[in-house]
């Protein structure tokens, strides 16, 4: 099989989460860093317009939403699994809410007025500037993904509590061992806890603390190899998506197999990936795409949190 290639930079969160679990499945993959605000070309080359962080790619396939990514990433190395505990439908309901609903909370901690002053990416004017209007553009049409600052905080110290209880009788939400709510847990608390001004709201959950301590050394394990966004485009200029042995549309769209579609996030970064429709199910969406410089491509997507409509139509 092809490697595993994370295009992602250092101090984005979602990054984090499947860093983190590449060293819990102590699986190998290429790193290509890529910039945190447009353009991305190399990256535009593969996905399409999807600029969410991270993706990744296997060959000429390339896989949308740490969702999705968590999932590819068990099927390549089942054990230890983050998805076979005795409480798979919770932990994964879990998961979804700390990716949307408590990292919203925590983007309104991060960006607190005594963050922001505290943190080296705004130290620039410029810098800053750039960085303001490329979330203001990647979030046009949605609410957007700070929660505000007293009901952030409310909503953070509740589930820090909550959390608590269940870490001082066991190692990890999933017991233990992790599942996949750890992991979306933990990139969501490392966001936060990664700024020194920040981690008094931790000073009180000894056993939230040991948690992260432990979290924090899978992110530690050394499994990446960098790689250039050129070496991760010429991979997939050289390969062949996956076969698709039986493909399914739900009759439900009204859409036909190979219909020029596109698909956007239903939250927010609403720039669509445009493709021919190849597979909608219950569990996922996969669009072809031709690009001058990577070739033929099979984009992913999960069908949680995505919408597909014909190309043209509103979603």
């Amino acid at each position: 099989m092809p490697d595993l290639i994370l295009h992602q930079y250092a101090d984005s969160p979602f990054s984090e989460k499947i860093r983190a679990l590449f060293g819990y499945k102590g699986l190998a993959y290429k790193s290509v860093d890529i910039p945190p605000i447009m353009p991305k070309p190399d990256l535009t080359a593969l996905t399409g317009g999807y600029r969410r962080t991270p993706v990744m790619q296997q060959g000429a396939d390339i896989f949308c939403d740490t969702a999705l990514i968590a999932k590819v990433i068990e099927s390549e190395k089942g054990e230890p699994s983050i998805f076979g505990g005795p409480r798979s439908a919770q932990a994964v309901a879990a998961a979804r809410w700390a990716d949307s609903e408590f990292f919203r909370v925590c983007v309104g901690l991060v960006f607190q007025p005594a963050a922001v002053a505290a943190n080296p990416r705004f130290a620039d004017s410029k810098a800053a500037e750039a960085f303001i209007k490329d979330r203001a553009a990647f979030t046009a049409g949605s609410p957007g993904l700070a929660t505000p600052l007293p009901r952030a905080e409310a909503v953070f110290r509740e589930h820090l509590g909550a959390m608590e209880e269940t870490l001082l009788t066991q190692d990890f939400l999933g017991g233990s061992s992790p599942d996949v709510s750890d992991f979306s847990h933990w990139h969501c608390c490392w966001f936060v806890h990664r700024q020194a001004v920040l981690r008094h709201y931790f000073e009180t959950f000894p056993a939230v603390s040991a948690w992260l301590e432990r979290m924090q050394r899978f992110s530690d394990e050394p499994v990446a190899t960098p790689m250039s966004g050129a070496e991760a485009i010429e991979v997939a200029r050289s390969s062949d998506p996956a076969a698709i042995d039986e493909p399914q549309i739900d009759p439900l769209l009204n859409i036909d197999a190979e219909a020029s579609v596109q698909v956007m996030p239903t939250d927010y970064g609403f720039q669509a990936v445009t493709g021919q429709l190849l597979v909608v199910d219950d569990n996922r969406i996969i669009v072809a795409r031709q690009d001058p410089q990577a070739g033929q491509l099979h984009v992913h997507f999960p069908r949680y949190g995505f919408e597909v409509s014909l190309t043209g139509e509103s979603t």
